[in-house]
């Protein structure tokens, strides 16, 4: 391709003139500044504290959390008001501490100095974090977006007039400097944004607990808090500070909101918020939940498997290799009025608590035997544990299911279409169902038949609550949404309630008649809200914004929806997301993100790749969902078994034709390609079909098939239903085939390969085969290992590194700049 020829002579030019780019372009004058001047603090006892540093990092910390100052704003200070003004540095006085704050904008990655003159006791933070000065200033590197400076002094230095001003190492290395209360968003701003983590409502509905977690680089502080709130008012009744909570529930009666904290479980109580601790230290407490009558509650408590010989390890099952599988989990109760513990199960396998009956005689528990004899190759053992006598009545046996209720006759449970006791697959017989395309059954109380009560309902299940009269509340994936569905369990009829979300991350309902519902969630350009519902009058009430809270003056661009019909006749659904100053008149790169795994890449605000920070960077991006992906009927869903492929390369590779022959503001030689885990092999997959992308990433992708299958914790499983009935022994066109190394030397593209060097879901070894593969063949390919990290990178930091990284990497190949990807990876680097 042309653009890959100018990328070859870029990257030669870049080092035959690498003398010429040393010449320093001259420096921008910061023109003006946002100043909070005449501080109370006498500046020589400032100067003199041993506690400087950290009286500045206190400060910045405060200021860190109420968002961008504007000009006219007032601060009130030891009983003084002081107002933010727009200055110009060299109207700074000599009158005390001042304060200034300026923005820095940047459009691509940059390098240089903030050269700071004239002024005395300098203390500089960029983006809350402390920064040391170099003899020709303080050395920034600035990735493209939004960055604020702080900068504290004590006045005029000596009679040279104060002056801010950034010097760039070359001419490309500018900034647009600015005091107005904007910004894009940034990667730390993502991460750092309060969020609710937990809710529970009380069985009246009337009070509401949410935990919070939020982050503060200034302080260098994760900020936690647990609040209760009056739903009638809005007013917080009650908030206290800890560790975040593992789980809130609010007992039947409201007397009790139980808290875990780690391994210990508080009661705290309703009428006057006397907290009392229930069970202390119990390590490797697991899930939990009230028993009907208030007086008791149920938990998992689990014993770590100790192996008899440190020196070996045998392997009895698949299951051996995962980490935890030989630990025991059993069920236990505590009184809540003696705090007296005692066994319910005491199984040699782990047992799981699915349900209480209303009634508090009867539970519903399950657990896993180990049988490989059919696909998924999992086995599943339901069963009732009675009242106080702890009687056992097996209920059935079955491969997979994901959830299970008391019903009025019988059981309610969650399971693929293809369940064997069950009629709820509705697929032609050409097709296999796809057993993660999640339905709902009545299941018989001997638990022989299951009756499907959504055959015809495309949305895809998640997990249920039973409301106090019977119906029940469901999560759904439907298309792109996650949403909330009631089923009348007496007419057989669902229905999808409004949330003003678009992905809906938890609900919790109230014990009434006419129950109060509360959701979490998010859309795609909205960052996460709690909502009340009203079900009878169908209306959403705001009950927390993190955009007031954490996103004030945070500038998104535009998030539009773009679905095309394949040749085959299937609609594909899609959405693309704009820059923030997006000018239809200019030719934007494109990044086209896929998952193929089966769940759709949904309409969250952010997550592990976060598409508004993409486009706030400069991109065009298109997410789309190809075929075989859930929430859009059992047809389409099962075009994903036996395919590895097949039909998500030829619906990514047209619609990404499509999307850029409507759309002239793309730059057609500038697309980029992106998947993870399934999607990982999606990209490797497209690398050897079509030259139709200029840079490629796969994140944890799959290269080989029976590598996966064999060695991926999860391999055989996945497979038993991705591929099921296909085995690397009868069906080599499938294990070889559709496996991306056999053709490797298909792929021109230049190709980035992301891997967490502990990942037990799709192990670091399918990346390493494509490595080898294409280092032998000469071709553009790179890959990056994050130490200690599994299947996603969870570290804070690693994170940041990650997304920088594959940034990078698009900024290269994109948009002709590879001065980031050389500065997080220098030739010379080790």
């Amino acid at each position: 391709m042309l653009h890959r020829l100018a990328q070859t002579w870029a990257c030669l030019w870049l080092a035959l003139s690498a003398t010429a780019l040393a010449a320093t372009p001259a420096a921008q004058p910061i023109e003006s500044v946002l100043a909070l001047e005449s501080l109370p603090i006498a500046g020589e006892a400032f100067e003199a504290s041993a506690k400087r540093t950290e009286l500045a990092r206190a400060l910045v910390m405060q200021l860190e959390t109420q968002g961008l100052p504007h000009a006219g704003q007032d601060l009130t200070v030891f009983g003084q008001t002081l107002s933010w003004r727009k200055r110009s540095p060299a109207a700074a006085g000599d009158n005390g501490l001042a304060l200034w704050a300026v923005n820095l904008e940047t459009e691509r990655f940059v390098r240089g100095q903030l050269q700071v003159k004239g002024l005395k006791d300098v203390l500089l933070y960029h983006d809350g974090k402390s920064q040391s000065a170099g003899s020709d200033g303080y050395e920034l590197a600035l990735a493209a977006g939004s960055h604020r400076i702080w900068l504290l002094h004590g006045g005029r230095d000596s009679d040279d007039e104060p002056a801010l001003s950034w010097q760039g190492r070359a001419e490309h290395d500018r900034v647009r400097a600015h005091v107005e209360p904007e910004r894009r968003v940034t990667a730390r701003l993502l991460t750092n944004a309060e969020t609710v983590g937990q809710m529970a409502i009380s069985p009246d509905g009337r009070y509401l607990a949410m935990s919070f977690s939020a982050r503060n680089d200034a302080a260098d502080q994760d900020l936690r808090r647990t609040e209760i709130r009056d739903l009638r008012d809005g007013r917080v009744v009650r908030q206290w500070t800890s560790a975040p909570p593992r789980a809130l529930a609010w007992s039947f009666d409201g007397r009790y909101l139980a808290v875990q904290e780690g391994d210990n479980l508080w009661l705290h109580a309703g009428s006057n918020g006397q907290a009392r601790l229930l069970l202390a230290n119990h390590e490797n407490i697991g899930s939990w939940r009230w028993h009907p009558d208030s007086a008791s509650i149920l938990f998992a408590w689990t014993e770590p498997y100790k192996s008899e010989n440190e020196k070996r390890r045998r392997l009895r099952s698949l299951e051996d290799r995962w980490a935890t599988f030989r630990d025991n989990s059993q069920l236990f109760q505590v009184d809540v009025a003696s705090g007296l513990v005692r066994p319910l199960t005491a199984k040699d396998a782990s047992v799981s608590l699915h349900d209480i009956h209303p009634d508090g005689g009867r539970l519903l528990l399950s657990e896993r035997l180990i049988d490989y004899s059919e696909p998924p190759h999992s086995l599943f053992r339901l069963f009732e544990l009675s009242l106080p006598d702890l009687e056992e009545t097996e209920i059935g046996q079955y491969r997979l299911f994901n959830g299970a209720l008391f019903a009025d006759q019988g059981y309610w449970l969650l399971a693929g279409p293809g369940l064997a006791q069950g009629d709820g697959a509705t697929t032609p017989d050409d097709l296999i169902p796809n057993e993660y395309d999640t339905q709902l059954y009545r299941l018989s109380r001997d638990g022989e038949t299951a009756r499907s009560v959504s055959r015809d309902f495309d949305p895809a299940f998640g997990g249920m609550h039973r409301l106090s009269g019977g119906d029940l509340l469901l999560s759904a994936v439907a298309g792109e949404e996650t949403v909330l569905v009631r089923f009348d369990a007496a007419r057989e009829r669902f229905s999808r309630i409004r949330t003003g979300l678009e992905v809906m991350e938890q609900f919790v309902a109230s014990e009434e008649r006419r129950p109060t519902v509360v959701v979490r969630g998010t859309r795609a350009g909205t960052p996460q809200r709690v909502h009340r519902l009203d079900l009878q009058r169908d209306r959403v009430e705001l009950v927390f914004d993190t955009t007031t809270t954490s996103y004030a003056g945070v500038r998104f661009g535009r998030i539009e929806p773009w679905s095309f019909t394949n040749t085959d006749g299937d609609d594909i659904e899609g959405r693309y997301y704009l820059p923030p100053d997006f000018d239809p008149d200019q030719r934007y790169p494109l990044i086209v993100y896929y998952y193929g795994g089966t769940t759709p890449v949904n309409r969250q605000f952010t997550g592990r790749y976060p598409f508004n920070l993409w486009a706030a960077k400069g991109y065009v991006v298109y997410v789309l969902q190809p075929r075989g992906t859930i929430g859009y009927g059992q047809r389409f869903s099962a075009l994903h078994v036996n395919a590895w492929g097949k039909y998500t390369a030829d619906d990514i590779i047209e619609g990404t034709e499509k999307f850029v022959a409507a759309h002239d503001f793309i730059d057609s030689e500038r697309i980029g390609n992106i998947g993870a885990s399934y999607g990982g092999f999606m990209t490797m997959h497209l690398a050897t079909l079509t030259d139709l992308f200029a840079a490629s990433i796969s994140h944890a992708g799959i290269s080989a098939l029976t590598s996966y299958w064999g060695q991926g914790w999860w391999g055989y499983g996945y497979s038993g239903i991705a591929s099921r009935g296909s085995f690397p022994w009868n069906n080599q066109d499938l294990y070889v085939g559709q496996s991306p190394v056999y053709a490797a030397d298909r792929i021109t593209t230049p190709l980035l390969l992301v891997t967490g060097d502990s990942d037990t879901n799709v192990p670091p070894g399918e990346s390493h085969n494509m490595f080898t593969a294409l280092k032998l063949l000469g071709r553009d390919v790179e890959l990056v290992e994050f130490p200690g990290e599994d299947h996603w990178i969870l570290d804070r930091e690693q994170r940041y590194v990650w997304w920088d990284t594959m940034l990078a990497w698009f900024d290269k190949w994109l948009k002709d700049e590879p001065e980031w990807w050389h500065h997080l990876y220098p030739e010379t680097e080790d």
